[in-house]
């Protein structure tokens, strides 16, 4: 009977420690995978940080070339009017140079 007693005891007392060695490891295990989903978050984070950096300076360059971009650029409209004015004053000149050629 005393062998009964004791032998449960011991039973009892295996299961507690198996009880806590497997929480134990499920402690670790859970710790270990928070720690690299922690990791991963920040480093997700850092990406994010640099892709906003980019972004601001993309968009900065981009309100640069705004603000250039009417000093350097010429209308085709514009190009056309001016081409025109050119090739009316440079017939006129023409017509001058024959008229006073065939003057003399």
């Amino acid at each position: 009977m005393e062998g009964d007693i004791l032998g449960g005891l011991m039973r009892w007392q295996v299961s507690i420690w198996m009880i806590g060695a497997l929480a134990g490891a499920l402690f670790f295990v859970m710790r270990a995978a928070l720690s690299r989903f922690m990791r991963e978050m920040d480093a997700r984070l850092e990406r994010i940080e640099r892709v906003t950096e980019e972004i601001a300076r993309i968009d900065g360059e981009l309100a640069r070339l705004r603000a250039e971009l009417p000093v350097h650029y010429i209308r085709r409209d514009d190009h056309v009017r001016d081409i025109t004015t050119l090739s009316v004053k440079l017939d006129r000149i023409y017509e001058l140079l024959l008229i006073k050629g065939v003057q003399k």
